[in-house]
């Protein structure tokens, strides 16, 4: 049996941009690692890291080389790697969100959770397990045909419940 692997999006799913307002924003590009850590993704990400997938966690986003350099940042101000157990090489970065689902092929993903239904609609049928967390109304709208391939889910307690 191949072994199970848990792909994980990092903005709005691990880095709670939403917490934050647009001037807010503008200001936190200096502070970036102050933007806070959505809430249970730590310990939701550490239990499933060591009941469930054993090192196999990928965090794949899609982002420019400015968002790389700071979300790499807030990894280790906030003791991301220690916290959770995820492997510092297990994390990958992508131009396109189209590409997210190359990047899961090549690592065996069996589990993915996105904010965007846009990047899971890529992924069905290849990845069996997808979950959409705490999605935006307007983009859901854009491509809910997909819906039914998904399981949406509000929080990290969610996704912990539905996983293990």
């Amino acid at each position: 049996m191949n072994k199970e692997a848990l792909g994980v999006d990092i903005g709005n799913v691990i880095i709670d941009h939403r917490l934050i307002s647009k001037e807010e924003a503008k200001l936190l590009e200096e502070r970036y690692s102050t933007i806070p850590a959505t809430d249970g993704v730590f310990d939701c990400l550490k239990k499933l890291n060591d009941e469930r997938f054993h090192g196999n966690i990928f965090l794949i986003s899609k982002c420019t080389p400015w968002a790389k350099e700071k979300v790499s940042a807030w990894f280790k101000d906030n003791d991301f790697y220690n916290k959770t157990g995820v492997k510092p090489e297990n994390v990958f970065f992508c131009q396109e969100r189209s590409e997210k689902e190359k990047i899961c092929k090549e690592n065996n993903i069996t589990h993915f959770v996105d904010d965007r239904l846009e990047v899971l609609s890529y992924m069905i049928d290849k990845v069996p397990n997808l979950f959409l967390f705490k999605p935006n109304e307007k983009e859901v709208e854009e491509f809910k045909q997909f819906l039914p391939k998904v399981i949406m889910v509000e929080s990290w307690g969610e996704v912990l419940n539905n996983i293990l």
